[in-house]
């Protein structure tokens, strides 16, 4: 069979091939062709954000021969295996969170930080916060690397009839898992002190005859050896991950599809390049009005660029923002009365329970060794993780982490015209309530199967997502490949395609997925 993405989209490849090259060719820094590519403002396709969906889109636009701009808000983050990169519970530094003067996490204590563009946006929603990554690499850098598919029968319950099954297992997944390299955690991590907590939470889940399976995840097993090893700096193994891992122990989109993408010679990509508006121009090139940003958060200035071709790639708030405020405000007036809608929180639980008095250590590894999938028994269709809530190591407590395959619980994003904000307007504690009740009951017993436990179990103490999903639901807002609907070049390949839930699973490697075989689509069709 013929590989779709060797295609050039609309046949344009080779007259942008020669504005395509990268750096190297365009000479050294100061070069009169290196600033003419700096200052270039009109690319033949644009994507704004470089998470899962965007990276993969940059891959498979370049590939094609298609000249292409990512653009990112947040920074590009560096490895030094020498230091610490990133903040954490116990370290709270301004390079955690975008532009906060306080910190919101959960187990975190609030404490003034100074306004920056750090690696993880917190938005304070109504009856409900969410996470998102704000880097180059988007939400790979700061997610826990687990990559897991949906089941079957969440799948099929959930998603379009025209995206089968069996397609996505037998081709789209595997694809995702190969360029990712993602792995269960080895033998020789999993039986080293720092992951006591893991072999605790699956003895203690095999005691009340829960069978849990190795999670697939995208740690570099290497890295966190040398922490093991104390040839590097601990930063996996003392329970880092939600800010990042900046010793490189997290193989993130910096380290897989993004460098590929580049390799292209088709692909640019422009970090602390905030996107303020979308909206469409007289001459039917898509218009994307950018704020530029200094490392410390200064505001350079406005530049606005053009395009055929706009992948929308942001994260689910962020798209939703985008598209919902230039639909309001007459930008894109044609875009779907259905665009802000379907969003759910994925089912998102975090869950301390009581253990027996039993030591594990101080500090502990932050890479998820397990999960297991309940379809029935606890209400909603649940899927627990192996899990650490940073900072409470040493607590007699063990930790889980929950999503469960919710299909009735949704919210919708709506533009307020009298602060020309777009904000989650109907999210209630309610619709929170489901998921929270699921994981109760799971908690509850295994706390009755592993006697000495005391029959404690919370779970959060906010309703909280890290898991942002919907608002430009696929077959809905947009057909089965991402394109909107009545909006000819306009694409969404990021979460906010995914119905209001995984389905049982953490969004990356659906989100990757789906991209995937949108963009094979979209080269295939020229469009």
């Amino acid at each position: 069979m013929p590989d779709p993405y060797r295609r050039d989209v609309l046949g344009l490849a080779a007259k942008g091939a020669l504005a395509g090259i990268a750096g190297a060719v365009l000479g050294p820094p100061g070069s009169r062709a290196r600033a003419a590519a700096a200052s270039r403002t009109h690319f033949r396709a644009l994507v704004i954000g470089s998470g899962f969906g965007g990276s993969v889109a940059a891959l498979r636009l370049g590939r094609a021969g298609v000249d292409t701009l990512v653009v990112e808000r947040g920074r590009e983050w560096p490895v030094l295996p020498a230091r610490p990169v990133f903040g954490s519970s116990t370290r709270v530094t301004s390079t955690m969170f975008w532009f906060r003067r306080t910190t919101r996490w959960p187990g975190m204590l609030p404490v003034p930080v100074t306004p920056a563009p750090g690696v993880m946006e917190l938005s304070e929603e109504r009856n409900l916060d969410i996470a998102c990554g704000a880097a180059v690499g988007g939400g790979s850098v700061v997610y826990t690397g687990v990559t897991i598919a949906p089941p079957r029968s969440c799948f099929e319950r959930l998603y379009p009839r025209g995206l089968p099954y069996d397609e996505f297992a037998g081709r789209w997944f595997p694809a995702v898992r190969a360029m990712l390299r993602a792995s269960p955690m080895p033998e020789d991590v999993y039986g080293s002190a720092p992951f006591t907590h893991s072999r605790l939470w699956d003895r203690q889940l095999a005691n009340a005859r829960m069978t849990t399976r190795p999670a697939d995840s995208t740690f570099d097993w290497q890295v966190v050896r040398r922490e093991l090893a104390h040839t590097l700096p601990p930063s996996a193994t003392i329970g880092e991950s939600d800010f990042g891992c900046g010793n490189g122990a997290k193989r993130d989109l910096t380290r897989t599809y993004l460098p590929a993408a580049l390799a292209t010679g088709h692909v640019r990509l422009r970090a602390l390049h905030e996107v303020r508006s979308v909206g469409r121009r007289r001459d039917g090139t898509y218009s994307v009005v950018v704020r530029r940003l200094s490392e410390d958060g200064a505001a350079l200035g406005t530049t606005e660029y053009t395009c055929e071709m706009l992948f929308l790639a942001a994260g689910t708030l962020n798209t939703n923002r985008l598209l919902v405020a230039a639909r309001e405000e007459g930008r894109l007036p044609d875009l779907p009365a259905t665009i802000g809608t379907g969003f759910g929180d994925n089912g998102d639980q975090g869950n301390l329970r009581s253990q027996p008095l039993e030591p594990i250590g101080p500090a502990q590894g932050s890479p998820c060794a397990s999960t297991a999938f309940f379809p029935t028994g606890f209400g909603l269709p649940l899927r627990v993780e192996n899990w650490l809530l940073s900072g409470y190591a040493g607590l007699p407590a063990t930790a889980t982490f929950a999503v469960t395959a919710d299909t009735d619980h949704r919210g919708t994003f709506r533009y307020d015209p009298a602060t020309r904000r777009v904000v989650l307007a109907d999210w209630t504690r309610e619709k929170s309530a489901a998921a929270a009740r699921a994981v109760l009951a799971f908690s509850t017993r295994v706390i009755e199967a592993n006697p000495g436990s005391l029959p404690v179990t919370v779970n959060n103490l906010h309703p909280f997502t890290g898991h942002p999903v919907g608002g430009c639901v696929i077959g809905s807002s947009t057909d089965l490949e991402g394109r909107v609907k009545g909006c000819k070049g306009l694409y969404v390949v990021d979460g906010s395609l995914l119905p209001g839930s995984v389905g049982g699973a953490n969004p990356s490697l659906t989100i990757a997925a789906l991209a995937e075989r949108a963009l094979a689509g979209i080269v295939a069709a020229g469009g």
